[in-house]
């Protein structure tokens, strides 16, 4: 029986002491391994420390051992509490506390000779072993062992019903583990085993060392700080904010409470327990109060898109709801840039000739309707003679100098190579050419500069007036031939449609 229980205990310490060492190896791998490596090295040291007690050969050397198992307890006790608290989420800041217990049980153990009050009493055997009697101290300390355990385990069941799906199972590996040795010692304890020198906790610390060692080696990543929801949540760039039936605040991530804090309606930033309207402000109020997803622009420019996602049961009734909030106002700028980009010509940065020709569409049977149609006289001599990239800038000084002119009255458009057309709601043909001359007259004072000097430009024009029941096609057709009408009269001219003559 003795030398089983030596051989027990010492198989348990090499476990425990090959677990701790490989812990230690992996602490840069992860934030659980050093308080793994201090639990399984205090499980060693407590199992050796039985081992010499079991095969001790003198009641001083049994006592020594026994006395000799505690600092294993409390290193195992201190590494629990902390291993706890970050796997659970919650990792203890300020880490010298875990070293009060540890100094408090030493100074007991240590003193213990002369007051008696952890050890009551020690009866010798005859084979050199010994049976101690608990004092006070002793059951002070048990009391606060078993505490911290049980609020572990608590912590740990909590956490792995907030944890995503697929990290519960390391909670499951966590909790069988640990769950071994202190059945065992609860059991050794309050059975009366330790009488006979049999104390089960050092041995079902195998248990605890071959799961926790087998998650270790073989890919379940129980050193690795589980995911929770509330890590989700908190990690999250958009605003959450969860409310309960009644619309009461019931938690916000860090995004949600800056959020709320720049929006400014909480002065003292205490959202939860508060109604949303009370905290969220008007400019939101509309879109809170509202469907599943709406966007608002507060005063400030920003553009919010908000989405309430209301919870249910499974019996269907609703525990609240979940309201995420997104900052889009860049997403929006980029948004319209693009889309005014998809309108615009790249060259000139006028409207592109899809553009026209939907607005014309658009526009037709609002009212009177002309276009005016250009092109710029002798363009393919001027890139002969000056070069693609002047006649790039005759096309880029024409577009600048037409927008400035018609302004909000019109829409500017080019229509291909050197040929733009302007839009004119409201104007009849004579409006539009009158209009025309002008820009002609403007554009012809217009000079860019070239290495052969300043170059003058000069356009021919067509203007066309949209008939009574004719298409917008058949309204640029007409323009476009009075365009060539205008060309053929000898350029620098503008020629309506209604007459084909000069104005």
């Amino acid at each position: 029986m003795r030398a089983a229980l030596v051989t027990l205990y010492v198989a348990a310490a090499l476990v425990a002491a090959t677990c701790a060492v490989l812990s230690w190896r992996r602490r840069q791998r992860g934030p659980l391994a050093s308080s793994l490596a201090l639990i399984t090295a205090g499980a060693a040291e407590w199992s050796l420390a039985e081992a010499v007690a079991a095969a001790a050969g003198s009641p001083s050397t049994g006592l020594a051992a026994t006395y000799a198992m505690f600092p294993g307890v409390a290193m195992l006790v201190a590494g629990f509490l902390w291993h706890t608290a970050v796997f659970t989420g919650r990792p203890i800041t300020r880490r010298g506390l875990l070293l009060v217990h540890p100094a408090l049980l030493m100074a007991a153990v240590v003193s213990d000779p002369w007051h008696h009050l952890f050890f009551s009493a020690v009866d010798a055997h005859p084979d050199g072993g010994v049976t101690v009697q608990f004092g006070p101290l002793y059951w002070l300390h048990t009391a606060y062992c078993y505490t911290v355990i049980a609020a572990g385990f608590v912590r740990a069941v909590a956490a792995m019903r907030r944890a995503v799906r697929g990290h519960r199972q390391v909670f499951v590996l966590f909790l069988a583990g640990a769950l071994a040795p202190l059945a065992g010692n609860g059991l050794s304890i309050f059975t009366g085993l330790t009488d006979r020198q049999v104390d089960l906790t050092p041995a079902l610390f195998l248990v605890t060392a071959t799961v926790w060692l087998w998650a270790e080696r073989f890919g379940t990543p129980a050193r690795r700080t589980p995911v929770a929801y509330e890590q989700v949540i908190a990690a999250l760039s958009d605003a959450v904010m969860v409310l309960d039936p009644d619309g009461r605040v019931l938690d916000v991530n860090p995004a949600a409470a800056a959020m709320l804090a720049s929006l400014g309606h909480v002065p003292d930033g205490a959202v939860v327990g508060r109604r949303w309207f009370e905290v969220v402000g008007p400019q939101l109020t509309a879109a809170f109060g509202g469907g599943n997803a709406q966007q608002t622009l507060t005063d400030g420019g920003t553009t919010y898109d908000v989405r309430v996602v209301r919870m249910r049961n499974a019996d269907g009734s609703t525990p609240g709801a979940v309201v995420v909030v997104r900052d889009v106002t860049e997403l929006e700028r980029l948004r319209a840039e693009l889309t005014d980009q998809a309108v615009r010509d790249g060259l000139t940065g006028v409207y592109n000739r899809r553009h026209l020709t939907t607005t014309l569409r658009e526009q037709a049977g609002e009212g009177p309707l002309a276009v005016v149609m250009l092109d710029v006289d002798h363009f393919k001599s001027i890139n002969d003679t000056y070069g693609h990239a002047v006649g790039d800038q005759v096309l880029i000084r024409l577009a600048q100098e037409l927008g400035t002119a018609v302004g909000d009255t019109g829409t500017v458009a080019r229509y291909g190579g050197e040929e733009f057309a302007i839009i004119l709601p409201g104007a009849g043909a004579r409006t539009a050419a009158d209009l025309a001359e002008q820009w002609r007259d403007r554009s012809a004072g217009a000079t860019v500069a070239t290495a052969r000097g300043p170059l003058r430009v000069t356009f021919s024009a067509g203007v066309a007036e949209l008939a009574a029941g004719a298409d917008v096609e058949d309204l640029l057709r007409r323009a476009d031939r009075a365009l060539y009408a205008a060309k053929e009269q000898g350029r620098n001219r503008v020629v309506t449609d209604v007459s084909l003559s000069t104005v």
